[in-house]
């Protein structure tokens, strides 16, 4: 299958409409991936010191929730060993070096005491600090899932994603930081000093090419826009082609050649050859080279690229309807493999019902995975994810088969601050008022009623978490901020 690029014309705004809410009403559907028969993940053995969750693998149960018991946090084998909160983390945080950027959510406005990407800097873990805010026009208007790091220059960059349903136009912001990351500086005439320079580019979700020369975005709708950063004072979209009705987050191989990419729904990845973009020929063509989907999940997130033992896999991670994990072989990238589901005991449809009892009041998302990173990207050792109501996993997957939970770590729940501006940057506030209708086919009354009183009885943890060394993890939650997390072995 070829797709053909296509300069950009624009989609009616009903047909974009009707994508949206499709997407939002539709459970997932039937697809090409039989469920894999192995998927539990094996619990954690807490050591001395913990505060373990009570019962089911990754639960914060209701009667916690009621009776602020959530509010104290869990731990397992993690510990705190510092702290920024801030006005909260926006959807995707970036690391680089000693620094960590927030994410920004809304367009600058007077909700918020630093309006844009807000530049943390954790040289001492154990008391990071605020420096300054990045309020360029990309990064003040919202950077949702795009603002992402390119370490082999040393770039920070993002779209404008303006507000909800997360897509935007015509803003891309670029800065180095391979200087000084806590004093970014911009690159393409935006920010502090010169005047704006729009690019044209739909976003939502962004990443790097491996060399660090082209900046991919994704908007949601099916287009995958490349932007050529190699001259970082005037980045220049040079292809924007539409690779089918949705996709999300990706990653792309060490060549630069080939983009695993992620569907919204289906749930699933699809192998894309954007080799033609990696040589800069003239009139590039994105050409498909398999997929997988599957109909236990939605939302598919992001994946990671690896490889283990001599093989090639990813993980695919689903952002809602329960779906988890996945361990995917791709050595014949035509023909994906489904190998293995990773699934917390919460997100098995044995706990159908305990979820229902426990979602209600604390937003559109529930006990679902959204990122993943592992260790190192030859042979990795662990595997750490954020979850929007579980709070921030650590795996060994030394056996990709036998995958073992290290530790958790569940910040103290922010009850009691969803309608003040506390924590302005923090989408969690927001969506807070929507039920949990994302677990496909099950529309609760039990969630509807409970976004009238919204609780936040727990934090959402959805951004990467980044290794700093062998035993700390630093990650940020959207109600809690930045969080550098100490690993303990239990024995």
């Amino acid at each position: 299958m070829t797709i053909q690029p296509v300069r950009r014309r624009g989609r009616p705004m009903a047909a974009v409409v009707v994508i949206a809410v499709s997407l939002l009403l539709l459970p997932a559907q039937a697809s090409s991936a039989d469920t894999a028969p192995d998927s539990g993940i094996a619990p954690a053995v807490c050591g001395p010191g913990s505060s373990p969750e009570d019962g089911v693998q990754g639960r914060i149960p209701l009667a916690d929730r009621k009776s602020g018991r959530s509010a104290q946090g869990y731990h397992c084998n993690l510990t705190l060993a510092g702290q920024y909160q801030g006005q909260g983390a926006g959807f995707i945080n970036a690391t680089y070096h000693n620094c960590v950027y927030f994410g920004s959510f809304l367009p600058a406005s007077e909700l918020t005491t630093h309006p844009g990407v807000q530049v943390i800097d954790a040289t001492d873990p154990a008391r990071p600090r605020f420096v300054e805010s990045l309020n360029s026009p990309a990064f003040a208007s919202g950077t949702w899932e795009s603002l992402k790091v390119d370490p082999v220059h040393g770039y920070l960059a993002a779209t404008g994603v303006q507000a909800p349903p997360g897509a935007g136009g015509l803003l891309f912001d670029l800065y180095s930081i391979k200087d000084d990351c806590a004093h970014p500086k911009p690159l393409n005439g935006l920010g502090h000093s010169g005047l704006p320079v729009p690019t044209a580019v739909l976003g939502h979700e962004g990443g790097f090419a491996p060399d660090g020369n082209t900046y991919y975005a994704t908007d949601g709708i099916g287009d995958v826009t490349a932007i050529d950063v190699s001259a970082p004072a005037t980045p220049k979209v040079i292809d924007v082609s539409p690779v089918g009705l949705t996709n999300h987050g990706f990653s792309i191989s060490p060549d630069g050649r080939t983009m695993y990419a992620t569907t919204i729904a289906p749930a699933g990845v699809q192998v894309l050859d954007i080799g033609d973009v990696q040589d800069r020929r003239p009139l590039p063509q994105i050409r498909q080279i398999g997929q997988l989907t599957w109909p236990d999940g939605l939302f598919s997130q992001h994946t990671i690229n690896f490889t283990d033992q001599g093989h090639r896999y990813l993980f695919a991670v689903d952002e809602a309807g329960t779906g988890g994990v996945r361990l995917i072989n791709i050595d014949d990238p035509a023909e994906p493999v489904l190998v293995r589901e990773y699934r917390l005991q919460i997100d098995q449809p044995s706990e159908k019902a305990t979820r229902e009892a426990d979602e209600g009041g604390d937003g559109i998302f529930g006990y679902d995975a959204h990122y993943c990173t592992v260790d190192r990207p030859v042979d990795p050792t662990r595997l750490a994810c954020s979850y929007w109501q579980s709070g921030i996993r650590l795996y060994d997957i030394r056996d990709l088969q036998d995958p073992r939970e290290l530790g958790y770590y569940d910040p103290k729940a922010q009850t009691g601050l969803v309608n003040r501006l506390a924590l302005a940057n923090s989408p969690h506030t927001y969506f807070v008022y929507s039920p949990d209708a994302l677990d496909p086919g099950d529309l609760r009354l039990g969630t509807l009623f409970g976004s009238l009183h919204p609780d936040m009885t727990t934090d959402w943890c959805s951004s990467p978490a980044a290794f700093n060394g062998p035993d700390q993890l630093w990650v940020t939650c959207q109600d809690n901020g930045f969080l550098a997390l100490n690993y303990t072995a239990s024995s």
